[in-house]
């Protein structure tokens, strides 16, 4: 690794650099336009910021008026600016900060998607958050966020993290930088103190608000993550072993599309009704899960069938494919925090396996016509692993990766957000919301309630309760899905930070763009689950009970 790795021990470095102390440019105006116009071309220095860098400098600083028709944010200061990396040849962060002129003293971080490369949208509403409610702009939340520090046209493309400092940014390193990039702006901007410090995000957006409260548990207040890539690197591996299940042997666990389809059918068919109704969605998980094998087996071919046939399952899609979809797998060795398995999907409950639409895999792998996972999978061993020469992804094997494994280790520390000790974010009134999808193709819903419940293991229930609610939703997949979640979210979390009131009871409304648009059910703690009573309004809340069995 270069000078930039030794963030990775948390030891800071020190950089002297010449810049413009920001402060001075704030002496003159005093109005909005005049404080926010004062921003534009100025710098911020290394000393200002606690991860190494060569200090932030100000692009561009808008007023953005709160009278356009168009505007739902109310008047801001729109700053936009760049993270100058240490190492010359990293790229830069490039990060945007909304100045509400209404400020009611809190910040709200923005989290991204997939391997980053663009500002997340820091003018919209939460991640799974109601449209009918102010944005948190709006209500005068300051909010920012950045690219993570690399730029790139879509969220697939891994190539930024052969430079040891993007890769390091990427991991953690930006999420602090861009809130004391943030700090410093509050701090010149208004003339009171901040009072709270918020995080939200789905996805690598969810993984990087749980890696804020977990790193940095005296700088963060809050956080709402929603189906967060917690075990990153155990993720990624499993997309590896997906690969091998379906492409080895001339792609003998390839399952075609039609067939795909008809598992999913079938499995939604059955465990539809288990919850007391039949309405799209598979709430009693626990059950249907129990029924997988039956349903495997009413598929399977006759012992005479051979080749790949569009009608029913082969042993080979059974015994490699299934397996590893709908159990997962098992390390011979551990990664970061003892995790030596990442569990399955539950691709036998109704989720339509995402295994592509062409029998081959592309060489490199194209989610899409291949499987998504071995996509994704693909760009993280090239790019953060192996690095140095082509690498041949069914070649790879997940159990036994050679010398690469040693490196492997070493990024699930630097990357995941899988630690279970909470004290220190818990201790000094730290909240976190955890939002999962049981019908999530991208991420294991097993996996996070695992992770959950190692974090009780290690704690204690009472002490989890105490600062964290986890939810697992039915019908959510990595965002909609055949029930789309969205509530206030953002007031959820703050009157749980501030007045020490815990969500209860609450109701989540769909905004899947469907039929079913608008109805609504409890949001129930894990381990229960929606259960219908029997009577009453199949579109209510009120007609639904949280179940444990």
């Amino acid at each position: 690794m270069t000078s930039v790795s030794v963030a990775t021990s948390r030891t800071v470095m020190t950089i002297s650099l010449a810049f413009v102390p920001v402060g001075s440019i704030f002496a003159a105006p005093q109005d909005a336009d005049g404080l926010c116009s004062a921003l534009a071309a100025s710098s911020i220095p290394a000393s200002k910021i606690s991860l190494p860098t060569k200090g932030a400098q100000i692009q561009s600083a808008t007023l953005i008026g709160g009278s356009d028709p168009d505007n739902r944010n109310g008047e801001y200061c729109k700053v936009i600016g760049q993270i100058k990396p240490v190492d010359p040849k990293a790229p830069d962060i490039i990060w945007q900060v909304n100045l509400s002129s209404g400020w009611n003293g809190k910040l709200l971080q923005y989290g991204g998607g997939g391997y980053n490369g663009s500002i997340p949208p820091t003018t919209d509403k939460t991640t799974l958050g109601l449209d009918v409610v102010p944005t948190p702009l709006a209500q005068g939340y300051v909010t920012f966020g950045s690219d993570s520090g690399h730029q790139a046209p879509n969220a697939d493309d891994a190539s930024f993290a052969k430079n040891d400092e993007a890769m390091l940014n990427y991991g953690y390193m930006h999420i602090k930088k861009v809130l004391d990039v943030a700090k410093v702006l509050v701090a010149e901007r208004y003339e009171k103190p901040v009072t709270r410090v918020y995080f939200q995000g789905g996805s690598t957006g969810g993984r990087e608000g749980l890696t804020a409260a977990s790193r940095w548990p005296e700088s963060y207040d809050g956080i709402l993550t929603n189906y967060p890539t917690a075990n990153f690197v155990g993720l990624r591996l499993w997309g590896a072993g997906l690969a091998r299940a379906v492409y080895d042997d001339d792609s003998a666990g390839w399952i075609p599309t039609k067939l795909v389809e008809r598992i999913s059918n079938e499995a939604l068919k059955s465990c539809d009704g288990l919850d007391g109704l039949e309405d799209g969605l598979v709430s009693n998980m626990q059950q249907c899960r129990a029924q997988a094998a039956a349903l495997v087996q009413s598929l399977a071919c006759d012992a005479d069938a051979t080749g790949n046939p569009e009608d029913c399952l082969t042993k080979a899609q059974i015994e490699q494919t299934l397996k590893i979809y709908h159990e997962g797998y098992s390390l011979p060795y551990q990664l970061a925090n003892g995790i030596d398995t990442y569990p399955g999907y539950n691709s036998l409950e109704g989720i339509m396996m995402q295994l592509g639409s062409e029998p081959q895999m592309r060489i490199p792998p194209v989610s899409g016509p291949n499987a998504h996972h071995s996509s994704r999978s693909f760009e993280f061993l090239q790019n953060f692993v192996q690095r140095d020469k082509p690498l041949d992804l069914l070649s790879f094997d997940i159990r036994e990766p050679g010398r690469l494994k040693d490196r492997i280790i070493e990024l699930s520390d630097v990357i995941g957000a899988t630690r279970t000790d909470w004290s220190a974010f818990s201790e000094r009134g730290g909240k976190i919301i955890w939002l999962q999808g049981n019908d999530d193709p991208s991420v294991s819903p097993l996996g996070n309630a695992k992770l959950f419940e190692s974090a009780v293991a290690r704690m204690g229930a009472d002490k989890v309760k105490n600062f964290m609610r986890f939810y697992l939703v039915p019908g959510l997949a990595h965002g909609g899905g055949r029930f789309s979640p969205t509530w206030d979210n953002l007031a959820a979390l703050d009157n749980w930070v501030e007045h020490g009131l815990p969500p209860s009871n609450p109701v989540v409304v769909d905004a899947t763009k469907s039929s079913t648009k608008g109805r609504s059910r409890p949001l129930c703690e894990y381990p229960s689950w929606p259960k219908y009573k029997g009577d009453g309004d199949v579109a209510s809340a009120s007609s639904f009970n949280c179940a444990n069995d």
